[in-house]
């Protein structure tokens, strides 16, 4: 009887992995384009699944942050390990309801600089990141102008190799802040980042 039980169980796991395979699938038309990659970064967000996030980065992703009035030398940067930590993080935060992320991308051009032939160029003019916490008023944060560069690593399977992430203008920032509650953290990444991905 322990034997049965025991292959049922080992049929159950092995139905539910089939059926997540079936549904991963669905997720495949997310990588068929640059701007099909920025349209799943956003339902990544929403869905708050961060393997599905993780999967649009490249191994070899590089993000950084140009903090506003920077020098070249305050420019911060890190890895996609760190950028799938802070976003799981966001993405885990029990007390966190809903996630509404969107991006106000251009239309993809090509990237300049050597050594990035078939590279792809995403500008980003802004866009806006809205946390639902429970209790509380929802937290929404002005995202700032970026560029989001990806190549393609296999067939119809575009990622994100770089993201920039520049400062708003001097004259937004002086217009008022970044957010609109303002006992409100801000979102992002160690250093003060309002980028809020």
């Amino acid at each position: 009887m322990k034997r049965a039980w025991n292959w049922m169980l080992v049929m159950a796991v092995a139905g539910s992995m089939t059926a997540c395979g079936k549904k991963g699938g669905d997720n495949a038309k997310y990588f068929e384009k640059p701007e099909k990659v920025i349209q799943g970064l956003m339902a990544a967000y929403e869905a708050r699944n961060d393997s599905l996030y993780a999967s649009f980065l490249a191994d070899d992703f590089h993000y950084s942050f140009e903090p506003q009035g920077a020098d070249s030398v305050d420019v911060l940067g890190w890895g996609k390990e760190e950028e799938v930590l802070s976003a799981s993080s966001l993405f885990k935060t029990p007390e966190v309801q809903s996630v509404k992320y969107k991006l106000y991308a251009g239309a993809p051009k090509p990237a300049e600089g050597p050594g990035r032939e078939g590279w792809m160029t995403v500008p980003v003019s802004g866009g806006q990141l809205v946390i639902s916490v429970k209790g509380k008023d929802p937290t929404i944060v002005a995202l700032n102008r970026q560029e989001i560069v990806m190549r393609q690593t296999q067939p119809k399977k575009w990622q994100i190799v770089e993201w920039h992430d520049y400062p708003v203008p001097a004259s937004s920032a002086a217009a008022g802040d970044s957010t609109h509650n303002p006992g409100a953290m801000q979102m992002g990444h160690p250093g003060g980042s309002s980028s809020g991905h």
